[in-house]
């Protein structure tokens, strides 16, 4: 792409060079020597004149001369009558992809162009038949374009259907297009296993291949029972390759089968794929049901047993690495506002305040750089100290409400009770992160945003951003409804406070 874009550009300056050189030359030679070799005159405007007329030329009239070479082969490639030979038609298709790579087009512009060559080359070719080494790169072109498409991956199939050693990087092209088919293709799906058995190779590229084998009912199907069995059992796996292996292994009279039925009988009690697998979940409860009542009772018990005992025993999940690509992710979801979008803020709310003093100032009272540089890490530094106050300001007035209103609260003890309602839109144990949305909230036209602290169990304070009092929950529900359609927050829930009637 870079090579591509280089000879886009350097071949565009190289022509209009040459035209300055040669027809700007010529142009003023015979203006000055043959039309007016008597006057002296200015020539600056003409020369002007011969530069814009030779970049015109060589960058913009020379790309138009080449889309539309490429526009006439297209189309002449369309309409191939059928006394032309295969040959010269193939020759005439691979000019026009050679040609996509040429000057005359931008990287982006030649992919373009050449995928759609590259689709009309392979119905071509599909259209008369061929098969050899050409055209099934051709096919392999168009595939990697279009995974989706059978068209090009049914005859890419075929050199894979015969007995030949495969390299890895072919291995890895053909689980991709056997993956694109969904594993359809019992033959090659058969020879690849029979490759993998040959290797006694079991791991992430093979483990589908056995599967499709096994459900396929190869003939291979009891040696690769041997050798992938003994392995998932060994480390009481139950992911989803591992109990759809287990259910096609259940046909066969396995040496393990009571481990087997246990392993399937516990995903199915703990409905681990009952939202994420509904068809593997059913055919696990199949297996569970052939089950007799006394051992689907223990399976049962067994699993309330460690559904209790996950209650009791809790880990600590989150390293530190951990919480920082948790961050992280929260940024790029919107979850939280990242650091650098609130010094985006920060410095777009100074750059309002330079740009209508800075040039008053600095040319009307300071003389010198020194002086001028001063005044501006100044008023940097008057900006950034009457934010974070403002903020912590409006902190502790919002702190006072909340407070004032538990008091109010708590004096209405006796008396009848009604409720007040308020929106919560999020809440952080980082008092910056919980400035951030504030700030940004209220750039966004919200008012009535204020923060309330809360203690945790562990210690922490909760700083917990809410919007607005109202009278009834459903009065709050439709104003954060409308927050939520223009994008301003991405979720909230309501809080409902008894106060004095």
């Amino acid at each position: 792409m870079i090579y591509q874009a280089l000879k886009y550009i350097f071949i565009r300056i190289g022509l209009s060079f040459l035209l300055l050189l040669t027809f700007g030359f010529f142009a003023l030679y015979f203006f000055h020597e043959i039309a007016l070799p008597n006057t002296s005159f200015n020539d600056s405007i003409l020369q002007w004149i011969l530069l814009f007329i030779s970049l015109f030329i060589g960058f913009i009239a020379y790309g138009l001369v080449g889309e539309q070479r490429f526009h006439n082969a297209i189309h002449s490639l369309k309409t191939i009558s059928t006394d032309v030979k295969s040959d010269v038609v193939i020759e005439r298709f691979e000019a026009v992809l050679d040609f996509t790579y040429s000057a005359y087009f931008l990287p982006k512009k030649g992919k373009y162009l050449r995928r759609n060559v590259i689709f009309q080359f392979a119905d071509y070719l599909l259209y008369v038949g061929s098969e050899d080494s050409k055209a099934q790169r051709v096919y392999l072109k168009a595939f990697l374009l279009k995974p989706e498409d059978p068209t090009y991956r049914v005859p890419l199939l075929s050199i894979f259907r015969k007995d030949v050693d495969l390299t890895d990087e072919e291995i890895d092209l053909l689980l991709v297009i056997l993956k694109a088919g969904d594993f359809s293709d019992k033959v090659i799906v058969s020879n690849l296993a029979k490759l993998f058995l040959y290797k006694n190779l079991f791991n992430q590229k093979s483990e589908p291949v056995f599967l499709a084998a096994l459900l396929g009912e190869s003939e291979d199907s009891k040696n690769i029972v041997a050798l992938v069995l003994p392995k998932l059992l060994s480390v009481n796996r139950s992911d989803s390759f591992a109990l759809r292996f287990y259910i096609g292994a259940l046909s066969m009279s396995l040496p393990d089968a009571k481990q087997v039925h246990e392993l399937i009988a516990i995903s199915y009690c703990r409905s681990a794929w009952k939202e994420i697998d509904p068809d593997l979940h059913r055919k696990c409860g199949e297996v569970f049901d052939g089950l007799n009542e006394e051992y689907r009772t223990h399976i049962i018990r067994e699993t309330a047993d460690l559904k209790v005992l996950g209650k009791v025993k809790k880990i600590k999940l989150l390293g530190k690495d951990d919480l920082r690509e948790l961050e992280k992710l929260k940024s790029k979801m919107g979850f939280s506002i990242s650091f650098f979008e609130n010094l985006k803020e920060l410095f777009r709310v100074i750059s309002k305040i330079l740009t209508s003093f800075f040039v008053f100032f600095y040319r009307r009272i300071f003389r010198t750089q020194t002086r001028g540089f001063i005044f501006f890490l100044v008023l940097m530094l008057a900006a950034s100290l009457n934010y974070f106050i403002s903020q912590d300001h409006k902190e502790i007035v919002a702190g006072a409400a909340i407070k004032a209103l538990d008091s109010g609260i708590k004096k209405a003890s006796g008396k009848s009770i009604s409720e007040t309602h308020t929106i919560q839109v999020a809440a952080s144990t980082s008092s910056e992160d919980a400035h951030r949305l504030i700030f940004n909230l209220k750039q966004k036209g919200v008012r009535n945003v204020y923060q309330v602290k809360t203690k945790r169990k562990s210690g922490e304070t909760w700083y917990k951003v809410r919007v607005g009092r109202f009278n009834s929950k459903e009065n709050a529900r439709r104003f954060a409804d409308q927050l939520i359609n223009k994008k301003t927050i991405k979720n909230y829930f309501i809080i409902s406070f008894p106060v004095n009637n």
